[in-house]
C-alpha cells in the first residue's frame, strides 16, 4: 500500500485560513432584485458574507481533518512508524480540537443569521457582520497551535516509505561500511536504481526494488537498506531504535546479513558476528524468517580470513555467499539465489 499519509498536505495557520475564508465572504454577493427595499439587500448582503465565510473555514477544516488517516486504523508498520515520528496522542489531541470547533462556527453561523433577520436599520447589519468575524476569528486563533503542530509534523509523515504489503521484502543488516547500500543498489534489476532516503527518527532507510520475471507475472521484491537501525548492538539501542526494529520484523520477509571479513570497515570480525547473532534473535520472527549470509569485500579479504570467518560461524561452504558490491562481483549468483526463492513462493 501507499505511505497512508501522502495525502498530508500543508495545512495553513489561523491567519491563512481566515484570510481565505473573509476574502471570499466578503466578494460573495446575494442575488437580491434590484428594486428590494435597501433593508432587505442588507440583511441578504451580510447574510450571505458570513455564510460563505463560516461554510469555507468548515469545509477546509474538515479537509485537514480528513487528510490524516485514522491512527488505529493503519496496518502495524505504519503505525509503528508513526508513534516513533511523532507524538500520537498530541496529534490525535490536535485533531480533536479542531474537531471541536465545528459544531462552534455552525452556531456562531446561525446565530448571527437570525440576529441579521431582526434588525431595523441597514448599517446594523454591516456591524452584525463585523461582530461575528470577529468571534470566528477568536474561535480560528486559538486553533493557531494545533494548526501550526500539524504541519510541523506532515514532512516526517509523509516521508514514511511506501510499502506493499503484497510484496516480499528482503531486509539488509550489517554494520556500518560492509556495502549494504551498495548490494541494495546492485541488486536493482537492469541497474535501475530506485533508491529513496526517509528519515526515521536520526536515521536513514533506503528502498529499492528487485523486479523478477515470473511465469505469469513479474514479481516485485523489495530490498531494505537499514543503515543507523540495523549496525550495532542492541544494548546501544534507545527506545525509539527498538521500537523501529519491531516496525522492520512486521514487513521483513528475509534478512539479508552482510559481513566484511577484513578490517576494512572498521569493526573487528567478533562484533559482527555478535551482531549477526543478535538481528537472528531479536528481529526475526521467532527465528522463522531466513537468513542469506553474505561475506562481501571478497577483492579485499585474504583467504585466512574467509576461513576464520566461517569457522567462528560454523558455516559449511554453500551456507554463504562471496561478493563484491563495489564491482559487482558474484551478486548475479546472489540474484538468481533470490530469484529462484521467490520463484518457488
Amino acid at each position: 500500500m501507499k505511505n497512508p499519509f501522502n495525502e498530508f498536505y500543508h495545512v495553513p495557520n489561523s491567519k491563512e485560513l481566515l484570510d481565505i475564508a473573509f476574502k471570499r465572504g466578503m466578494k460573495s454577493s446575494a442575488q437580491v432584485s434590484k428594486n428590494a427595499p435597501i433593508l432587505m439587500k442588507a440583511k441578504k448582503k451580510e447574510s450571505k458574507r458570513i455564510k460563505v465565510a463560516v461554510d469555507e473555514l468548515m469545509n477546509r477544516i474538515l479537509k485537514i481533518i480528513k487528510m490524516v488517516p485514522s491512527i488505529d486504523d493503519l496496518p502495524d508498520f505504519y503505525k509503528e512508524l508513526a508513534s516513533i515520528l511523532v507524538d500520537i496522542d498530541k496529534l490525535k489531541l490536535s485533531l480533536g480540537k479542531l474537531n471541536g470547533i465545528l459544531p462552534i462556527l455552525s452556531k456562531l453561523k446561525r446565530e448571527h443569521l437570525n440576529r441579521l433577520r431582526k434588525i431595523e436599520f441597514p448599517k446594523e447589519g454591516d456591524r452584525l457582520r463585523r461582530a461575528a468575524f470577529g468571534r470566528i476569528s477568536s474561535v480560528i486563533n486559538k486553533q493557531n497551535k494545533n494548526l501550526k503542530h500539524l504541519n510541523d509534523i506532515r514532512g516526517d509523515l509523509r516521508r514514511i516509505p511506501t510499502v506493499d504489503y503484497t510484496q516480499p521484502c528482503i531486509v539488509v543488516a550489517g554494520y556500518p561500511n560492509v556495502g549494504k547500500s551498495s548490494i541494495v543498489k546492485h541488486i536493482s534489476t537492469n541497474k535501475k536504481i530506485e533508491v529513496k532516503e526517509y528519515p526515521f527518527t536520526t536515521k536513514q532507510l533506503n528502498m529499492g526494488h528487485l523486479e523478477i520475471e515470473g511465469r505469469f507475472e513479474n514479481i516485485k521484491i523489495q530490498c531494505l537498506d537499514t543503515p543507523g537501525i540495523l549496525d550495532r548492538p542492541m544494548s546501544k539501542r534507545n527506545s525509539i531504535e527498538l521500537q523501529a526494529i519491531l516496525a522492520l520484523r512486521l514487513i521483513s520477509d528475509l534478512i539479508l546479513f552482510v559481513f566484511d571479513p577484513t578490517p576494512a570497515c572498521g569493526y573487528d570480525i567478533t562484533s559482527q558476528i555478535e551482531l549477526f547473532h543478535e538481528i537472528k534473535h531479536n528481529f526475526s520472527k521467532e527465528g522463522k524468517i531466513e537468513i542469506i549470509i553474505v561475506f562481501n569485500k571478497m577483492d579485499l579479504a585474504k583467504d585466512s580470513e574467509i576461513v576464520y570467518l566461517k569457522e567462528k560461524l560454523s558455516l559449511k561452504d554453500d551456507e554463504f555467499y562471496l561478493t563484491n558490491s563495489l564491482s559487482g562481483e558474484n551478486l548475479d549468483t546472489l540474484i538468481n539465489v533470490l530469484k529462484d526463492r521467490y520463484r518457488g513462493n
